[in-house]
């Protein structure tokens, strides 16, 4: 996979690494991506990269690739038509795609998210962390709010000391190591993918007393410096979950939820 592509992108919620489905869907040009390693856009913002950080690289990425349309990751490389596809009605068979493909439609982004949420499994939640992240930033930029993405924050929150289950069917690719390895290690990215998620909204929080979690992605992958689900989970439920707890406590949450249901 190339960090550069879409496959790797805030804005395709069906692929993350090897896992997801065949084809991706980018959330901001509205078109299906076929070949989702081999394209990219000046609009690219890296999965992998804490929220600073993906702002840096995005910055970088505009100057190399201007147009604003989807096109391959070699510059003026152009746009061959067969990477892309404007209708989606075949990501509508799978309930992961068919709500990543509304995503946006009427203005119902938290919708399809909460759609998401109750789909079980791995990608659903890759889905859901991956469109969040551009959702509350969006949400930021145009009303300054972190709350935007409260409920999303304690999805996360409810996950954050389990482990995802992850099974073959959710794989779209295979690497050289063992299945076994190849499980962990999706566990893993999810996982931290999870943290990265909330360091984002407390990086929004600036002031508030979650602001304090901005560094929790940091903290983690230092205390799992060679990718062990085993270890995650146990920084998670020692560190993680506590220092999440202080920072908003459920009572809180409730408060806030009860403030944004009457807004």
């Amino acid at each position: 996979m190339n960090l550069l592509s879409c496959s790797n992108c805030w804005f395709n919620g069906l692929q993350y690494g090897p896992l997801g489905l065949s084809a991706g869907y980018c959330a901001e040009h509205r078109v299906v991506l076929r070949q989702a390693d081999w394209t990219t856009c000046p609009r690219h913002m890296r999965k992998d990269l804490a929220f600073d950080s993906a702002v840096r690289a995005n910055r970088a990425h505009r100057i190399a690739y201007r147009a604003d349309r989807v096109q391959l990751v070699i510059p003026n490389g152009g746009t061959p038509t067969e990477f892309t596809s404007p209708e989606p009605s075949a990501l509508r068979e799978d309930p992961v795609g068919d709500a990543v493909a509304d995503f946006g439609e009427l203005d119902s982004k938290i919708e399809s998210l909460a759609q998401l949420n109750s789909i079980p499994g791995a990608r659903a939640e890759i889905a859901i962390l991956s469109l969040g992240r551009g959702y509350v930033r969006r949400c930021v930029e145009r009303k300054g709010h972190w709350t935007s993405g409260l409920h999303l924050l304690w999805w996360a929150r409810r996950r954050m000391t389990s482990v995802p289950v992850v099974s073959i069917a959710d794989f779209r690719l295979q690497t050289a190591a063992s299945m076994d390895r190849q499980a962990e290690l999706a566990q893993w990215s999810i996982m931290m993918l999870r943290l990265c998620f909330i360091s984002d909204v407390a990086r929004h929080a600036r002031s508030d007393d979650l602001s304090r979690l901005a560094s929790l992605q940091e903290e983690a992958a230092e205390a799992t410096v060679v990718p062990s689900v085993t270890r995650l989970v146990k920084w998670a439920r020692s560190r993680g979950a506590v220092a999440f707890d202080r920072a908003l406590p459920q009572k809180r949450y409730v408060a806030l939820a009860r403030q944004l249901h009457r807004d």
